[in-house]
């Protein structure tokens, strides 16, 4: 299997010189990794090979992000926010509740409990932006009411409200910035944020957070759009998101500037945990899916090909996922 996958990766510039978009060269170093209970497996693509890395500060939990890639860097959750080093966790902000990524590359924002909140509402004392290299870069700010922020994009955070709406609020400034309406709100990429209407989303919207202007991008004939489940490319050109068609997921790949979106061949995987993320050069983006205590599907695409592929892998529960 990791022979047809290497030969695949081979024709892709053969396929490229016939006409079909060019991909740029295969990377050979390019990792998944995938965060579990006590847990984390290492899957180097090129070869399909998996480490499984015992690591029991991978508490269960349900946070909004269980792991992703900050620069170089992976960045944990496990009660606090850890920075994977080697085999081993090492922490990066001592205390943290959760973490969410930052509308910088190589930042997160953590999130601390205000301890007078009663556990049946959970408000927060503090967020905080933090560097991968531990600098912090926006020092403790309460964000409105104590409320929770759920994603960020360079004009602020976005924290969620009652009505199921957005508040962007900076908290640089403590300004409040914008009120988005009631949605199913997805990834960001600086200051566009994907969202979509609550239901079968046959269209997405891109909103740009600091103008407020929305553009839409119809769904593939017959899917819908499973938005909170996509990720931006590094450059912030593409969206990968899955789309949902009866029992069945697929990738789809949306042209930020054209607002199309393109069903990804051979990119199905079981409805469940389904999850993407882009390698850091961005010239990989992967899916997976299955639900927990079954066998799970990682599909790997290169942008440029003719169809994704499957990769010949085992590897047990996970409930994040993140690629370098």
């Amino acid at each position: 299997m990791a022979l047809r996958y290497a030969l695949a990766l081979l024709l892709i510039p053969l396929i490229a010189g016939c006409g079909a978009p060019h991909a740029p060269p295969p990377s050979s170093g390019t990792r998944l990794y995938l965060a579990g209970d006590g847990e984390l497996w290492v899957v180097d693509v090129a070869r399909e090979r998996v480490r499984r890395l015992e690591l029991p500060r991978l508490a269960p939990g349900d946070p909004p992000y269980r792991i992703v890639r900050r620069g170089d860097e992976i960045v944990v959750y496990g009660g606090t926010t850890y920075r994977l080093e080697g085999r081993s966790l090492r922490p990066l902000v001592r205390g943290s509740w959760f973490f969410l990524p930052s509308a910088h590359p190589d930042r997160v924002w953590t999130t601390f409990l205000d301890p007078r909140s009663p556990a049946t509402v959970n408000a927060l004392r503090a967020v905080r932006e933090v560097a991968v290299d531990g600098r912090v870069t926006v020092p403790d700010v309460r964000p409105p009411g104590g409320r929770w922020p759920e994603r960020a994009v360079m004009s602020g955070l976005l924290v969620g409200m009652r009505d199921g709406g957005m508040l962007i609020w900076d908290p640089a400034t403590r300004a409040r910035v914008r009120r988005l309406p009631p949605a199913d709100y997805g990834p960001t990429s600086r200051n566009l944020i994907a969202s979509c209407p609550y239901g079968r989303c046959r269209a997405l919207a891109l909103t740009d957070a600091r103008s407020g202007a929305v553009d839409s991008v119809p769904a593939p004939r017959g899917t819908g759009f499973e938005v909170w489940s996509g990720a931006f490319s590094p450059d912030g050109a593409t969206l990968a998101v899955p789309v949902r068609s009866g029992g069945r997921r697929r990738l789809a790949l949306v042209d930020v500037g054209r607002r199309t979106a393109t069903v990804v061949a051979g990119s199905r995987v079981p409805p469940g945990y389904v999850f993407v993320a882009w390698s850091a050069a961005g010239d990989q983006v992967f899916v997976s899916g299955g639900a927990r205590f079954s066998n799970r599907t990682l599909v790997a695409y290169r942008p440029g090909a003719p169809r994704a592929i499957t990769l010949d892998v085992e590897v047990g529960d996970f409930y994040g996922m993140a690629a370098r």
